[in-house]
């Protein structure tokens, strides 16, 4: 996949949710170029998987903007041509437990047009050895790499990872972080939420720090670091001040 780095692949302008009378978002703006990986930090409950949600038009929000794959919507709608080109792996995502890896992976890259085949995401993943069993027989690490293997299977343009390594031994972490570099150098725009403040330090080109539904920090690694001795010690500082509206 080749792509201009300045190529912008999502940009939301202003964006809130609500339930009720509870902003679950609130003024929300986001960019993400090709080949470029957003992490978003913050505590449960600060918005991050309302964020991806809204995005991927899975409930209603308002929004002074939401441009996708350079297509620009008032709505929640999210024609199969975008849908075509877009990944995601949720943090609660699961699968049929009585479905083989093998027959899920066969199943999802079924719906892609133009995307890989179940062979190829076996072989590019390492999944031989689990294969032929049950999905709802593997551990919490296995599950999350089919998950991963899934949301890559139409070679997105614009990927969306909620919680990814939740689950994974060290071992198995470092290997989809590997997976994860590997399709940003393909030039894939890459949202990742992640309470990993080392998984945001490793993979991200960008850190927003979402505070109660506000994105109450937003730059490099080194910017958010600043005046701190880590990117961990600054994200324990910002999350505690309060946000501003």
């Amino acid at each position: 996949m080749n792509a201009n780095k300045n190529e912008v692949r999502l940009h939301i302008q202003s964006l809130s949710k609500c339930y009720g009378t509870k902003y679950a978002l609130n003024n929300v703006s986001l960019r993400a170029n090709a080949g470029e990986v957003i992490a978003v930090l913050g505590k449960n409950g600060a918005g991050k998987t309302s964020l991806i949600n809204s995005i991927l038009g899975m409930h209603n929000y308002q929004a002074e903007s939401v441009e996708i794959l350079g297509t620009t919507f008032h709505d929640r709608h999210r024609p199969t041509s975008i849908r075509q080109r877009i990944g995601v792996m949720m943090q609660l995502g699961t699968l049929n437990a009585n479905l083989t890896v093998a027959e899920q992976l066969d199943l999802f890259c079924s719906y892609y047009q133009n995307g890989a085949t179940a062979a190829e995401l076996i072989n590019e993943f390492e999944l031989s050895p689990i294969a032929n069993q049950r999905f709802g027989k593997l551990s919490g690490g296995q599950r999350q790499q089919v998950l991963f293997a899934i949301s890559v299977a139409g070679n997105p343009s614009l990927l969306f990872l909620d919680e990814p390594t939740v689950g994974m031994d060290v071992e198995a972490r470092h290997i989809l972080w590997q997976q994860i570099q590997q399709r940003r150098a393909q030039g894939c725009a890459i949202l990742l939420t992640t309470h990993y403040i080392e998984e945001a330090q490793r993979l991200a080109d960008r850190v927003a720090i979402l505070r109660a539904g506000q994105i109450i920090a937003e730059g490099t690694v080194s910017e958010i670091i600043a005046d701190h001795e880590s990117l961990e010690a600054a994200y324990l500082h910002l999350i505690q001040e309060p946000a501003h509206v």
